[in-house]
C-alpha cells in the first residue's frame, strides 16, 4: 500500500522572537556532535550557559520546540531559573576537583524538579505562539468557530485580499486583535486596530470615540472578537472603518444561524453632498465630519520611491498589512516602489518589494507611525 505524502511546515528558530541565530547555531553544533538531546536538563547541561538566557528559553517554550523532550510547554517557559541553576551547577562540577553533593545520588534524582504549573489551554497556547512568531502558524483560535462564523454571514480577510468588495459594503467580519494603536487629533481620538483571521491579517480604524470608550475591553490584545464593518475605497486604497465590535462569543450566541453558509455584504444607503460628492449615512455612522474627511480627499500626490528601515522584525508583518491596502494596478503607468532596509545583527539587507503601491504623504505618516521603524524616505 502506497504511503500518503504527508506535509509540514518548518520554521527557522533563529527567526522566532528573542531567540536568535547565534543560540540556535549552538544548539545546533552540539546536537550534531553528541546527538539528539534526551531532555529539557540534557539540553541545559550540554548548553554553555553564556549561549542562552531567560527570554530565549521563554520563547523556544512558547512555540513548543521542546515538545518532543516535554509536553508541558508553561512549565518551561516558568522554570528557567532551575534549568539554569542547574546548568551552572554541573559546569561548575565538571571543572572542579571537589566531589559533588550529588554524587551519591543517581542522576534522575539529582536532577531539580520543575516549577509546579499547569500548561496553557488551547487560547492561551495559541496566544503564547502568537507573541513569539507574531502570527498564528500551527491553528488560529478562531478555526473552532468558522462554522458558526460562515453561518452567521462573517467575511474573511482573503475576500479582501482577492478586492472582491466594493465601495459602500457593509460586512460583518471576525478576528484576533493582533494591536492596537490610539491617537489623538484635532478631531478627536481615533484608533488603528491589527487583526488576525484564519486566513490573514487585516487592519481597520475606529472613528467613533464613543465605540473606542465603550469597547475598550474588548479590543485589547488577544481578544476574539466579531466586527460590523463598512469598506472604503479611494485613491488611498481600501480601508475598513469599524462601525460596531462585540465579544466573539457574545455575537455568536445573540445571532440566530442560518441553514447554510452564506455572506453578508449589504450596501449602505447613500446621500448627495451639496459638492456633489456622496457619503453613507445612517443614524449610528460615524461622525459625519469625520467620514467626509476621509471620503473626500483630493487625489495624492504619488512617491515614485519610498525607503523602509526596520529595526524589528516583528514590524515587517505590519509593513505589509498597511501596504496591502494601497496596492496599485498592475497596468498603472504612476506608482511607488517600495524598499525594505531590514537593520537587524549590525547587518543591513535591502528588498525590493515586487508589487506596485499607490503611497502619498498620510500613508507615509501611518508607516512613521508603526513600532520598529527606524527611518523613513520617499521620494516623488
Amino acid at each position: 500500500m502506497q504511503q500518503e505524502e504527508k506535509f509540514a511546515i518548518r520554521f527557522g528558530l533563529g527567526a522566532v522572537k528573542a531567540v536568535g541565530f547565534t543560540m540556535m547555531e549552538v544548539a545546533i553544533k552540539e546536537r550534531q556532535k553528541n546527538g539528539k538531546f534526551k531532555d529539557v536538563y540534557d539540553f541545559a547541561e550540554r548548553l554553555d550557559p553564556r549561549s542562552i538566557n531567560k527570554k530565549s528559553i521563554e520563547a523556544l517554550a512558547k512555540v513548543g520546540a521542546f515538545d518532543s523532550l516535554h509536553k508541558n510547554r508553561c512549565q518551561i517557559a516558568e522554570s528557567f531559573d532551575v534549568l539554569s541553576n542547574y546548568s551552572s551547577q554541573k559546569k561548575e562540577t565538571a571543572t572542579s576537583n571537589q566531589m559533588s553533593l550529588f554524587s551519591g545520588l543517581s542522576e534522575e534524582n539529582a536532577k531539580p524538579e520543575l516549577k509546579k504549573i499547569s500548561d496553557w489551554n488551547k487560547v492561551g497556547r495559541l496566544q503564547k505562539e502568537f507573541e513569539a512568531f507574531g502570527f498564528f502558524l500551527n491553528e488560529h483560535p478562531l478555526d473552532d468557530y468558522l462554522s458558526d462564523l460562515k453561518k452567521r454571514g462573517v467575511i474573511f480577510s482573503d475576500k479582501l485580499e482577492r478586492d472582491e468588495l466594493t465601495d459602500g459594503n457593509l460586512v460583518k467580519m471576525a478576528g484576533v486583535v493582533a494591536g492596537s494603536k490610539h491617537r489623538s487629533g484635532a478631531r478627536g481620538r481615533f484608533a488603528y486596530m491589527t487583526i488576525s483571521d484564519p486566513f490573514g491579517i487585516f487592519e481597520a480604524m475606529i472613528f467613533d470615540e464613543a465605540l473606542i470608550t465603550s469597547a475598550r475591553d474588548i479590543l485589547a490584545d488577544g481578544s476574539a472578537i466579531a466586527l460590523e464593518c463598512l469598506i472604503r475605497k479611494d485613491d488611498g486604497g481600501t480601508r475598513i472603518l469599524i462601525r460596531d465590535v462585540k465579544k466573539l462569543e457574545d455575537f455568536i450566541q445573540n445571532s440566530k444561524a442560518a441553514e447554510k453558509d452564506f455572506e453578508d455584504i449589504k450596501k449602505q444607503a447613500m446621500r448627495s453632498t451639496q459638492q456633489g460628492r456622496s457619503f453613507e449615512y445612517h443614524r449610528n455612522e460615524i461622525p459625519l465630519q469625520k467620514l467626509e474627511l476621509i471620503i473626500q480627499q483630493p487625489t495624492k500626490k504619488i512617491f515614485s520611491k519610498v525607503e523602509i528601515i526596520v529595526q524589528n522584525r516583528d514590524s515587517i508583518f505590519s509593513i505589509k498589512s498597511l501596504l496591502s491596502q494601497c496596492l496599485a494596478p498592475l497596468s498603472s503607468e504612476q506608482f511607488t516602489t517600495v524598499f525594505l532596509l531590514i537593520a537587524l545583527d549590525e547587518k543591513i539587507s535591502k528588498i525590493e518589494l515586487m508589487q506596485k503601491y499607490f503611497l502619498g504623504e498620510i500613508d507615509i505618516a501611518k508607516v512613521r507611525g508603526i513600532d520598529g521603524i527606524a527611518k523613513v524616505e520617499g521620494v516623488f
